[in-house]
């Protein structure tokens, strides 16, 4: 089985964020997803052997004010966002272009202020709402998307099983 790696960075200070949690939570999903094979299967990892690899997710937590210039940056959308993914394998799956023995997926970043609002509007903590935007933003690194309805429905049907399976 793969290795996996978490990082996290925290450049918001609106709301405190319990980074030993997030960070748990984050490798708990990786090691969820990488253990199953039929989400490694429809993901941009089922081609590898993963028994030698670590597999590594950069987790950002942010404020509207950051998320709104990257969405306008990347995406042209000038609005904040609540996840944005920046995947450094699924966007080119090369193997000749990998660190020896490393799977760099890429990186999460979290809005905490579009979390919350939108954890109060769902009556939920912030914490699961957290959790929920990392999952989705996880399985984005791995490959998965959601252009029409079909693909969002498998992608949330993924998120509900490795959300479920690591509460």
């Amino acid at each position: 089985m793969a290795n996996f790696e978490v990082s996290l960075s925290d450049n918001q200070e609106i709301f405190p964020a319990n980074r030993k949690e997030i960070e748990k939570d984050a490798g708990l999903i990786l090691e969820y997803a990488l253990k199953n094979p039929k989400i490694i299967e429809g993901s941009v990892l089922n081609e590898f052997d993963l028994s030698d690899k670590t597999v590594s997710v950069d987790v950002v937590l942010t404020d509207d004010k950051e998320i709104r210039e990257l969405n306008t940056s990347y995406r042209g959308k000038n609005k904040p966002t609540d996840v944005l993914s920046f995947a450094l394998f699924a966007d080119s799956a090369e193997k000749e272009v990998l660190p020896e023995g490393e799977i760099p997926l890429g990186e999460v970043i979290i809005s905490v202020e579009t979390a919350k609002n939108q954890a109060d509007n769902n009556k939920i903590g912030l914490e699961e709402e957290i959790r929920f935007l990392l999952c989705h933003g996880i399985m984005h690194l791995m490959g998965y998307d959601h252009p029409d309805e079909e693909s969002l429905e498998l992608l949330l049907q993924i998120q509900n099983e490795i959300l479920s399976a690591i509460r």
